[in-house]
């Protein structure tokens, strides 16, 4: 979180930006479910998970966030996180189709592409944290600030080696633990009659947003809670791409039912107070992270009715 800090302070990238690159790697479990969902001709487990994992990063996850920080400051410009919410609500309303194909997907992929390409041009107003130390590293002589650089540049080369390992050895045991949870799943669900897009969307978006969990709780340490709610914005809009690879190696089936509406309400509501919490006051407070934990714990409440 303190590399992101500063990353964003020296390029000037907005945040929700950043979010978005963290995002796409802590979507990597989402992916990987995906993948033995389609082996196991159980997709509609991935699905639940896809979508159910909106609403569990937007409810119950920022909520946390926002409750323990008890407010997290934003820049107050909606248009920072519209286009992520409209790319996110246009995916779920094509899912009333009943089925997503691989034009489908290359529609959605496209549209994260231009997401990726606004939140680039969102950032061009964004304000660096411009504290006294900066200021005083700035104007340090041109010999001492290369040194410092030169200094930067082998931590950070360490950093990103070490960091790299640890990617790879993550990877390795997402891609066994997704396996082995698949192959539980199947077992359960032939003993337990339980739809398996609840189960994807009650059970699985919890486990597989881990990674997110992580963050947030390390964004308490550092005070880092706007890069912390970016990188929530960037995890949900990468559902979305999970999604739009899955449909390039199979065509996606789902069964319509009340559940899905639902979650399309649900979702509805929730980026609607996100969106609106967001611009006011240029902060989430405390009692908008109840309301949101509220959300959640509503949506959950109904699903299982």
């Amino acid at each position: 979180m303190g590399n992101l800090r500063a990353l964003a302070d020296k390029t000037k990238i907005h945040p929700v930006l950043l979010g978005t690159i963290l995002g796409f790697l802590t979507t990597i479990p989402e992916f990987m479910v995906g993948l033995n969902a389609v082996r196991r001709d159980m997709i509609a487990i991935s699905l639940g998970n896809i979508w159910g994992g909106i609403i569990v990063i937007f409810g119950l996850i920022l909520g946390l966030s926002i409750v323990l920080q008890r407010e997290i400051k934003t820049d107050g410009r909606l248009r920072a996180i519209l286009p992520s919410f409209i790319l996110i609500t246009f995916s779920i309303f094509l899912g009333l189709k009943g089925s997503l194909h691989y034009y489908d997907g290359l529609l959605l992929s496209a549209c994260y592409l231009l997401l990726v390409y606004l939140d680039y041009l969102a950032g061009g107003n964004y304000q660096a944290d411009e504290s006294a130390e900066k200021i005083v590293l700035r104007e340090e002589s041109p010999i001492r600030g290369w040194t410092r650089f030169k200094e930067k540049f082998l931590s950070w080369h360490r950093e990103l080696s070490r960091e790299t390992r640890w990617a790879l050895i993550g990877l390795f045991l997402v891609s066994v633990s997704s396996y082995a949870i698949m192959e539980l799943a199947d077992i359960a669900l032939g003993v337990f009659p339980l739809p398996p897009f609840l189960v994807g969307l009650l059970i699985f978006s919890l486990g597989t947003n881990l990674p997110e969990i992580s963050v947030a709780f390390r964004a308490l340490k550092t005070k880092n809670g706007f890069l912390s709610f970016g990188h929530l914005v960037g995890s949900a809009v990468s559902n979305v791409l999970v999604l739009s690879l899955l449909t390039f190696i199979t065509p996606v089936s789902m069964f319509v039912s009340w559940r899905y509406y639902v979650l399309i309400i649900f979702i509805a509501f929730i980026l609607s107070a996100v969106s609106f919490f967001y611009v006011t006051r240029r902060r989430f407070q405390r009692w908008e992270g109840f309301v949101l934990i509220l959300f959640y714990l509503a949506f959950v409440l109904f699903e299982l009715l």
